[in-house]
This record gives structure tokens, sequence and C-alpha cells, in this order.
């Protein structure tokens, strides 16, 4: 409790600082926004650990973060798809990779191994194809179940274009 109060009041200070050195325009304004959201977030804190729910939202933020980086990402690519480069396609599928581990990992996946098809644009995601270790804590059907939907929903392909092999 006491190093959360100290975590409280560290982050009004730097958050009142930071308020104080952004000038007053049109900035601003997303400044206070964020800095709200940040200061409830870290206020709100031991309340989801009583309720039991700090895990999920770190996983949902998490997720999140993902999805704005792959929207990113995906237009940065489609911009650059008259250069074909094949080091960028390179860089863009490994990207995709580290992506979707991510996803795995946040519903407590270890990830062996991604295998992805992409269509002949080298830039849309066909298939996926994961192998995957589990804990005994998590319910290997349900964590690749939500695992292919997030997957799915995430880069606009078919649930069933999704394969995950549960190594022991």
């Amino acid at each position: 409790m006491l190093k959360w109060m100290k975590t409280l009041a560290a982050s009004a200070c730097i958050l009142t600082i930071l308020l104080h050195l952004v000038p007053e325009n049109r900035f601003a304004k997303y400044v206070r926004f964020y800095a709200g959201l940040l200061f409830f977030l870290i206020a709100s804190g031991p309340l989801l650990k009583i309720l039991g729910s700090e895990d999920e939202l770190e996983r949902l933020l998490q997720l999140e973060f993902l999805k704005e980086e792959y929207e990113e990402l995906e237009s940065a690519a489609e911009g650059l798809s008259e250069l074909k480069n094949e080091q960028i396609q390179e860089a863009f599928r490994d990207e995709i990779k580290r992506q979707i581990s991510e996803i795995a990992l946040a519903y407590g996946l270890t990830v062996l191994a991604v295998q992805l098809e992409f269509g002949e644009d080298g830039i849309s995601l066909e298939s996926v194809s994961l192998q995957v270790g589990v804990n005994e804590a998590v319910d290997a059907e349900a964590a690749g179940s939500l695992t292919k939907s997030e997957i799915a929903g995430l880069y606009q392909i078919s649930v069933s274009a999704i394969e995950i092999s549960v190594q022991s």
C-alpha cells in the first residue's frame, strides 16, 4: 500500500510538471487527456487487484497496442508496396510473427514456432500455423480458441485459416 501511495504521489508530480511544460496550444488537451487516463490507471491499481481483474486489464491494453501497431504497419506497408523490396517484406513478416507470438503469450501460451502464409501481394495474411506449449495452470483449449479469435479479428482472416498445435 505504501508503494502504491508513493507511486501515486510521484505520478501526480511528474504529470503536473509535464502539463506545465506543454505549451498551451492544440496539443495540451491531448496531453491532459492521456495524463489523466494514466493517472486513473495508476490510482485504480489496488481496486483492480481486489477485483482480480488487473491482469485482464493489462492483457486488454497490450492487445489494443498490438492492434494499433498492426494498423500502422499495414498502412506503411501499403505505402511501400510499389517498391517490392524483399527486405521490407521480410521485416513486415517478422513483425507479424512477433505480434502473433505476443497475442499467444497474452493468453498464457508459449510460442515454439510460427509459420505464416501471405497472399500474392506479400502483405495480406492468408493463414497462420502456431506450435505452442502450455503451463499446467492454463486451459490449452480455451487459450487456443481465444488466441485464434484474436488473430482472426486483428488480421481479418478466417478462424479456419489458423492452426494451433499444442506440444506437451
